[in-house]
This record gives structure tokens, C-alpha cells and sequence, in this order.
């Protein structure tokens, strides 16, 4: 295990705190990134729980695409390749607004999240997940542009909490550790588009394995346990690896039996779960791997 994992777990802040160069004082320093810490503990959890919320009132899960003949004309409207390019079309804009609005509040106040304690993140943390419901029953609904305003408004907010990754890793390390992540990602959205086999019971079976990570890291919050929080990232990421070839399939499969959503809407939906994959994957990994300022 990387010496750094460790001193990151442990809380190891203190040489960065003590050197004073901002023109504060050491504790003042040393105050947030204790927040900081406290918030890599959290926010993990967070980005799960998102990702289970929006599966829990997954609007697509109880559609039948033979209910109707209107839903058998939407079939034959929209391609497969229509719809696939949309949804990555929609996630990449989404990731691009998320990076944007991260650098933005970097450069401008890198303390902005961590300043008064954790009420911020909290008061963001749950404001995302009540958007994310919201987001899933618009989709449900056919709406188009509520949903597509919520997804905005989702991207954005998660550029505020995630922009605290800039004073816990480099600038190189978040860089290397975002292009890993892009191909593997890529690389499990091609598996999960071409394989033949039916991954639903393994989505199932990944969805469990999730609702228990987050079970455990809550536990580890009180723990302290650096090997078990390391052993909670190995397994996130696998899982989140296993979501993506899921995930994908499931659009393809939405593609091909259309329930009666607009092609917008289906994309939408697509997106938010890549975008929700991506985004845990990518925190797994530079938990993993990035190199701590």
C-alpha cells in the first residue's frame, strides 16, 4: 500500500498547514484541511448514494416496450445509433460543465466548500441527491426540458463539491488519473455494447455489492480503518467498472424496445447513469492512485 494512502487517511496535512505561505496562520491552515479530510470521508458516500438513488427510482425499470402501439411506432422512430450518440453526446457536455465550474471555483476561492466546516458540502450533498429524484421523475414523465434543466443544474453543483480535489491532489496526478479513467470507461461501454450475454442479474448482483460499500464506509467513518477504506476502493471500483458495461446494455436495450420516451429523454436518462459511473469511477480511482499535494 502507497505510504501517501496512508498518511492521507491519517490525516497528514500538517506540512502544508505549518508553512504559512498563504499569509495565514499554521492552525488556521491546518483547520481546513482537517474539513478537508473529514470531507474525502464523506463524499465518496455521497456519489454512491447518488448513483443508488437514481437507480432505486429508476424510471425505465417497471416500462414494458410492448405495452402499446404508440410505444411500437417510437421503436421504429429512433435508431440505436441515434440514440447512443445522444446519451454520449449529453454525458460529455454534462462532465465538460462539471470540469469547468471545478477549475472555476478553484481559481477564483479554492476554500469556497471547506470554509465553514461541512454545512456547505452537506446542504450541496443532499441538494444533488434531491436533484437526481427530481431529474429521474421528470424522465418518467416525458419531459424533456425540466429534465434536461435538472441534469444542468446536477453538473454544475457537482463542479462545486468536487473542486476540493484540487487541494487534496495535483494538478498532473487529477489529469493522468482522468484520462485512465475516460479508457476504461470507454473500454467497459464497448463491452456492454457488443457482448451478447444478458447483464441484468450481474447489475444486480453489483447493485448489492454498492449498497455495501456504502454500509461499510459509513461504519469506516467511526473505524478509522485505512485498510478497509483501501479495500472499499479496490471494490468501488470494480463495481463502478461492472456499471458502466451494465449500464450501457441497458440504453441499448432501451434503444431497441423504446417504452414510448422521446429520443431526448431516453438519452438524458442514459447519460445521467454514465455520467453518475464516470464521475465514481473517476473518485475511486484518484483515491487510488492520485498523488496528494
Amino acid at each position: 500500500m502507497p505510504n501517501d494512502y496512508n498518511d492521507y487517511n491519517n490525516g497528514g496535512y500538517n506540512n502544508y498547514g505549518g508553512n504559512g505561505n498563504d499569509g495565514n496562520s499554521g492552525n488556521s491552515s491546518q483547520y481546513y484541511f482537517d474539513q478537508n479530510n473529514n470531507y474525502n470521508n464523506y463524499y465518496q458516500n455521497s456519489y454512491n448514494a447518488q448513483y443508488a438513488a437514481q437507480n432505486s427510482w429508476d424510471p425505465m425499470r417497471n416500462s414494458n416496450p410492448y405495452a402499446s402501439a404508440a410505444a411500437q411506432q417510437q421503436t421504429m422512430r429512433y435508431s440505436m445509433k441515434d440514440v447512443m450518440a445522444r446519451t454520449f453526446l449529453f454525458m460529455t457536455i454534462a462532465l465538460l460543465l462539471t470540469a469547468i465550474t471545478s477549475l472555476a471555483v478553484y481559481t477564483t476561492n479554492p476554500y469556497f466548500l471547506i470554509q465553514n466546516g461541512m454545512s456547505t458540502f452537506w446542504i450541496l450533498a443532499i441538494l444533488e441527491i434531491g436533484i437526481v429524484i427530481g431529474a429521474t421523475f421528470a424522465i418518467k414523465a416525458n419531459n424533456t426540458v425540466l429534465s434536461g434543466a435538472l441534469f444542468v443544474a446536477y453538473s454544475i453543483i457537482n463542479g462545486l463539491t468536487l473542486s476540493v480535489i484540487f487541494l487534496v491532489y495535483t494538478e498532473g496526478s487529477i489529469a493522468k488519473v482522468f484520462f485512465l479513467t475516460a479508457g476504461l470507461f470507454g473500454v467497459m461501454a464497448i463491452v456492454g455494447f457488443t457482448t451478447d450475454r444478458d447483464l441484468t442479474s450481474f447489475g444486480s448482483l453489483l447493485m448489492i455489492g454498492l449498497f455495501g460499500i456504502i454500509i461499510a464506509s459509513i461504519v469506516n467513518i467511526f473505524l478509522k480503518s485505512s485498510g478497509l477504506d483501501y479495500l472499499l476502493c479496490i471494490l468501488g471500483i470494480a463495481i463502478f467498472l461492472g456499471l458502466t458495461a451494465y449500464d450501457t446494455q441497458k440504453i441499448k436495450k432501451l434503444a431497441m424496445n423504446n417504452p414510448g420516451y422521446s429520443l431526448s429523454v431516453i438519452a438524458m436518462y442514459g447519460a445521467l447513469e454514465l455520467y453518475l459511473d464516470f464521475i465514481n469511477l473517476f473518485l475511486k480511482l484518484l483515491q487510488l492512485l492520485g498523488k496528494k499535494n
